[in-house]
């Protein structure tokens, strides 16, 4: 008996880890973007093929764990002095897919849907998310960078910071972030979160929502 109670108790431990072991990314109120551009500035605005946003979520407890990808519709980052003053990534969220269930299966097709309706996303009325940077610090360790920029999702804009390796080449700019996370919330996506009445706990999903940012541009 108590070998079982300790196998379910580890069980359980192991998937609430799985569930939350990326970075929450800081969050605050918008802040004004601040657009550098000189006779010097080099741009770089054609995407390439790989860049996108892999997403997860779950439900409380780390719990049937969901996750997917969002295609990046545009980007364009200003390179001053071989530095990233500006950045603005879009993301086409009708481009959103689910990587969790078996390819072709039922549950794929039944929640790309429910993603996009007016439960979450509703990409009919909104269908891109835009991220602009107005800040970047270098820093050293596992990351080269702290970046902070608005995130936009439906009409609500918050300010975010996580970090992030950049790399800046003459021909080239990426940006590949850390695995983090932010609160849905912020955004007024509170679809069957925790405390919601009359939803039984195995509906309530978790509040928080984790990316993980692959992007690129070329000149």
């Amino acid at each position: 008996m108590k070998t079982a109670i300790l196998t379910i108790f580890v069980a359980s431990t192991l998937l609430i880890s799985c569930g939350n072991n990326d970075q929450k990314a800081t969050t605050q109120e918008a802040k004004q973007v601040n657009t550098v551009t000189t006779s010097e500035t080099a741009t770089y605005k054609t995407v390439t093929k790989d860049s996108n946003i892999d997403w997860r979520a779950s439900h409380l407890g780390g719990v049937k764990q969901r996750y997917g990808k969002v295609l990046v519709k545009d980007a364009t980052f200003l390179v001053n002095a071989n530095k990233l003053t500006n950045a603005t990534v879009t993301m086409d969220l009708n481009s959103l897919t689910v990587t969790s269930f078996p390819a072709g299966s039922d549950e794929i097709t039944d929640l790309e849907k429910h993603l996009k309706s007016d439960d979450f996303f509703n990409t009919s009325k909104y269908p891109t998310s835009k991220f602009e940077l107005t800040k970047l610090e270098e820093t050293s360790g596992d990351y080269n960078s702290k970046i902070t920029g608005n995130l936009t999702i439906s009409d609500i804009t918050k300010n975010i910071t996580f970090n992030a390796n950049v790399a800046i080449t003459a021909d080239k700019v990426s940006i590949k972030s850390e695995d983090f996370s932010i609160n849905r919330a912020d955004w007024n996506l509170t679809y069957n979160a925790k405390g919601t009445q009359g939803v039984p706990v195995d509906y309530l999903i978790s509040d928080a929502v984790g990316f993980t940012i692959n992007v690129a541009a070329t000149k």
